[in-house]
C-alpha cells in the first residue's frame, strides 16, 4: 500500500469528535447532527462535511492525514470507521468543530474518497494515566500510548460507511 503524508497535527476533539471536511465554514443542518443511530455507527454530517467520535475524555489528539491507494490493515488497529468525503473545492480539512483555523489542510482532486479513520489507544489520554504535566506539539506527536488517529484518504466512494474494526 502507499501512503503520502498529506498532514499531521495536535487537533483537539470538541465534544469528542473530529471533523473533515471541504469547507470549514460549512452550517450544520439540525438532521445532520448527531442522533442514537449516527451515534451507534460512529459518525455524522454529510459527505462534504463529516463528523467521526473519539473517545478520550481530554479529547486531545495527535492526528495524522495520508493519501492512499487502499484502507489500513484491520489487524494494526484498534478501531476503523469508514465514511464517504465528497470534495467539491479541492481542499480537506481536519479540525475540531470549534476550530476557526483547521490545524490540518491538503489541496486534493475535487471527487468522492473514502475516509479510514484508524485509531489506536481508544480512551488513553495523560489523565487516565495519571499524568499533569502539559505536552508539547512535539511530546504529544510521539506519545503512541494516548489515543491517537490516522486518516486514510482513498478515492473513490466506500461500499460501506460505519465501524469496520471496533476492539
Amino acid at each position: 500500500m502507499t501512503e503520502r503524508l498529506l498532514g499531521a497535527a495536535r487537533v483537539f476533539a470538541s465534544n469528542y469528535q473530529i471533523v473533515v471536511c471541504d469547507d470549514p465554514f460549512r452550517s450544520l443542518e439540525s438532521e445532520e447532527n448527531w442522533d442514537a443511530e449516527k451515534t451507534r455507527q460512529g459518525f455524522a454530517g454529510v459527505p462534504a462535511f463529516r463528523m467521526i467520535g473519539t473517545e478520550a475524555d481530554l479529547n486531545d489528539h495527535w492526528v495524522e492525514l495520508v493519501s492512499s491507494d487502499g484502507p489500513p490493515s484491520s489487524d494494526e488497529w484498534q478501531r476503523i470507521t469508514c465514511v464517504h468525503f465528497s470534495c467539491g473545492s479541492g481542499h480537506i480539512h481536519v479540525m475540531s468543530v470549534i476550530d476557526t483555523d483547521p490545524p490540518i489542510s491538503a489541496d486534493i482532486e475535487r471527487g468522492d474518497y473514502a475516509v479510514y479513520v484508524a485509531g489506536q489507544n481508544l480512551g488513553v489520554d495523560q489523565s487516565s494515566l495519571g499524568e499533569t504535566a502539559k505536552l508539547s506539539d512535539a511530546e504529544i506527536a510521539e506519545r503512541k500510548d494516548m489515543e491517537w488517529y490516522r486518516l486514510f484518504l482513498v478515492p473513490g466512494k466506500p461500499k460501506f460507511e460505519g465501524r469496520l474494526v471496533d476492539r
